[in-house]
């Protein structure tokens, strides 16, 4: 039985990996199932059996580059980084935890995210896909600017529905492809320049008992 299951996971990971490289190379509309099961290497009707839509399917894709699984979640929390950002008592310090940490999620998942977002426009089975995972992201988001709210102050002007906001533009997929491929800024030095400003633009920061514009150096 634990074999059974065992080649049942393995060929479902196989599509996983079939299809998102597919979708990243053809987009969402572009993409076949018959495509997607050749470079699986398994029949057209198993990808059916397995996932029954592409919308499905792509949707699997992306929880299992967010999460490493298949869970669907706005943001992992089982991970030891997600442990040290909660124990860190200094919310600037817990902020740049959380985005070095969720920096590779980014480099997995932001390229097919942003295929199924563009695909949402014109199909609504996947407009339905795209706001389940867009409203699991904002919950994880929102959730993460909670927690910060306990170790200091959000910055003048902002609540946490706008903090939630700004934290999902700025550390979001969309943001994430236009600077690492179009503006070719490398996953490091984006990551970095995060960890620097996001600080900055979301918190109270002060040095010295008076707030600091930029922040600590």
């Amino acid at each position: 039985m634990g074999s059974k299951r065992e080649k049942a996971a393995a060929t479902r990971r196989k599509i996983i990996e079939a299809a998102q490289e597919e979708f990243v190379s053809c987009g969402y509309q572009g993409a076949t199932i018959a495509s997607i099961a050749k470079r699986a290497g398994v029949a057209t009707q198993t990808v059916y059996f397995v996932f029954h839509t592409k919308a499905d399917l792509i949707s699997a894709v992306i929880d299992f580059a967010v999460t490493g699984g298949e869970q669907p979640s706005g943001v992992p929390q089982a991970t030891e980084w997600w442990e040290a950002m909660l124990s860190e008592p200094r919310a600037d310090q817990a902020l740049r935890i959380f985005i070095r940490g969720a920096g590779p999620l980014f480099r997995r998942a932001s390229a097919v995210s942003e295929i199924l977002r563009a695909a949402s426009l014109t199909d609504d089975e996947v407009r339905k896909t795209y706001q389940r995972h867009e409203d699991l992201r904002r919950a994880g988001f929102r959730e993460v600017i909670d927690v910060m709210v306990t170790k200091g102050k959000l910055r003048k002007g902002l609540d946490t529905e706008s903090a939630t906001d700004l934290f999902l533009l700025l550390v979001g997929d969309a943001t994430y492809q236009v600077m690492t491929v179009e503006y070719g800024w490398s996953h490091e030095r984006w990551i970095e320049w995060l960890c620097e400003s996001v600080p900055q633009i979301l918190l109270e920061m002060k040095l010295g008992g008076r707030r600091s514009p930029r922040g600590p150096s």
